[in-house]
């Protein structure tokens, strides 16, 4: 089951995993405070209770400090978290899953393994939009033609750009030939103005 943590919550939890997964209070609202968080010592203390309460920390004495010590690190909560979340909204289903980002464009095609039919389907009905709305199923035929048709696209862009590229630099050479050229000029200039000032030949 998800676990249901606060903001304030997980600043403080975001905090003690990055001070290697251990805090003591003062120190704690030290770094709280350099984020722009400042609470006083009780509230802080609330927070830390609750988290004691939900699993996600222990704690250990050491004199008169409590030491909150996390129980999981930042990479393991928040593969519960997730792993909760997809079961729970989407009871499992990978493809709805990946087919509701798409549609969001909270992925794109770069954030996929291609080699899956199902992610290769929800890319083609990315594409194609209105031309096909019905739930009709997608043959290995369509999902070819248009990752064919977006790679010819990606490789003329490409091919843009490196002729951009290309003559950029060149104009750049070139600039800096003039440069070097006119500080030569300027050079020259300034050893004939000290020659003549001193008397000396030209």
């Amino acid at each position: 089951m998800e676990l249901q943590i606060s903001t304030s919550e997980s600043d403080i939890m975001r905090v003690i995993w990055q001070s290697g997964g251990k805090a003591t209070v003062a120190p704690l609202m030290d770094e709280l405070n350099i984020i722009g968080k400042q609470w006083k010592s009780n509230t802080v203390v609330t927070f830390l209770s609750r988290l004691v309460d939900k699993g996600l920390l222990t704690v250990e004495k050491n004199g008169r400090n409590n030491v909150y010590i996390a129980v999981m690190s930042e990479t393991e909560f928040r593969k519960n978290q997730t792993r909760a979340f997809f079961k729970d909204v989407y009871g499992g289903n990978a493809k709805e899953f990946v087919a509701s980002l798409i549609e969001q464009d909270h992925l794109t095609l770069q954030d996929l393994d291609i080699s899956e039919v199902m992610v290769g389907e929800a890319f083609v009905r990315q594409y194609l939009g209105n031309e096909r709305t019905d739930n009709t199923s997608i043959s290995t035929e369509d999902i070819a033609k248009v990752l064919r048709t977006e790679i010819a696209s990606r490789k003329a862009s490409i091919n843009t750009k490196r002729k951009s590229i290309i003559q950029l630099e060149w104009e750049i050479k070139e600039d800096e030939q003039r440069m070097k050229d006119l500080n030569a000029l300027l050079g020259r200039l300034t050893n004939n103005k000290v020659e003549k000032s001193s008397g000396g030949s030209v």
